[in-house]
């Protein structure tokens, strides 16, 4: 069991004794630059990504892994952010997750693709809680350019990117981005998101 104290993680306040895994899953952007994170935790955070749920077993998600190991393919993948996610380039480590448009061997499309990906990208995410990783997923990158920067096939989707790293001081942080490390961790109620046996949903 996490415990409370881990410094990547701030418990949100539920409605019902949940895993602390869940309540402390939480987008923060304070990577400390100046920590790598070592090889064998990236490679678990991806061995979780590995077993997440999949229809008829296809596992359409890929990423591209951009560690220290390899400075020049770290900064391409730090190029392809946009100036608004700056903070993001000091992570030691980004991966960009991706979707295969068709099933394997076949020309039928995969629409759960980006179902699957973000199915892969949680269970990630909930590794990264128990490693004690800030595991913060992004929509700010241009397509092109990781196309481009990696030779990406037309035949995947470019879904999301999420920087990674140990939480610290990060010097890229300022202004309301630094001000949203620290408020109010809140969600929607349970009547604006469930409908109970019918469409009862209250809107917002």
């Amino acid at each position: 069991m996490i415990e409370k104290e881990t410094r990547v993680m701030r418990f949100g306040e539920t409605l019902a004794d949940i895993d602390p895994l869940i309540a402390g899953r939480w987008s923060s952007r304070a990577i400390d630059p100046e920590i790598p994170v070592e090889r064998e935790v990236v490679f678990r955070l991806l061995e979780a990504a590995r077993w997440a749920p999949s229809s008829f077993n296809n596992q359409s998600w890929r990423y591209i892994v951009l560690t220290q190991d390899d400075s020049e393919a770290l900064e391409k993948g730090r190029d392809a952010l946009v100036p608004g996610n700056a903070w993001a380039t000091v992570a030691p480590v980004l991966f960009y997750v991706l979707g295969k448009k068709h099933f394997a061997g076949k020309s039928t499309e995969n629409w759960r693709r980006l179902y699957e990906a973000g199915l892969s990208a949680i269970t990630m995410a909930y590794q990264a809680v128990r490693e004690g990783l800030v595991f913060h997923q992004m929509a700010g990158y241009s397509i092109d350019k990781v196309r481009a920067h990696f030779s990406v096939p037309e035949e995947y989707d470019i879904i999301a990117a999420i920087a990674v790293g140990y939480p610290g001081e990060n010097p890229k942080l300022t202004g309301s981005k630094l001000e949203m490390e620290t408020e109010k961790r809140e969600r929607l109620s349970h009547e604006e998101l469930f409908s109970w046996n019918g469409w009862n949903i209250r809107e917002s």
